[in-house]
């Protein structure tokens, strides 16, 4: 979240627009409040420069800054089609291509997604299940493996 002061920074870039209007310190709060926890200076600030690059005379206000860090967020995320193709250029194949598409679309670049990919030990969802009458984590219906579910292999 931006701190305070990183706030009233970006209001004066905002206020220098229209003449260096002052602002008060209820501006200054109802527009830090406003906006998204998650940005980062620099997202804000491009936001700013987006704004009144492409618009005349309207102020630029909490909500136009967070709508267009929301868009330059978007933009930036690689489309299904594209992911597909590092995974496969990378030579990721079942869980492991999943793996690589979900730690792109968290905003990891390929390389890294890449890294973290083949580092990691095999996915586990959820908690480890209790062990069951054969020994295998069957004690409850969501944790038995699917082959034990509908009867793939015997005890």
């Amino acid at each position: 979240m931006l701190s305070r002061g990183e706030a009233a920074a970006l209001l004066s870039i905002v206020n220098g627009h229209h003449g260096n209007a002052q602002w008060t310190d209820i501006q200054l709060e109802s527009f830090h409040s406003e906006l998204m926890p998650s940005m980062t200076v620099g997202e804000a600030r491009e936001a700013v420069r987006r704004f009144y690059a492409s618009t005349q005379g309207r102020w630029c206000g909490s909500g136009d800054i967070n709508r267009i860090v929301k868009q330059m967020r978007a933009e930036s995320k690689p489309s299904e089609a594209q992911i597909g193709r590092e995974a496969e250029a990378s030579g990721l194949t079942g869980m492991d291509a999943w793996r690589y598409r979900r730690l792109r679309m968290l905003g990891n670049q390929p390389s890294k997604a890449v890294e973290l990919t083949r580092s990691q030990a095999p996915l586990r969802i959820g908690r480890k299940p209790e062990a069951g009458p054969s020994g295998r984590g069957e004690s409850k219906l969501g944790a038995m493996p699917l082959d034990g579910m509908i009867g793939g292999r015997d005890g």
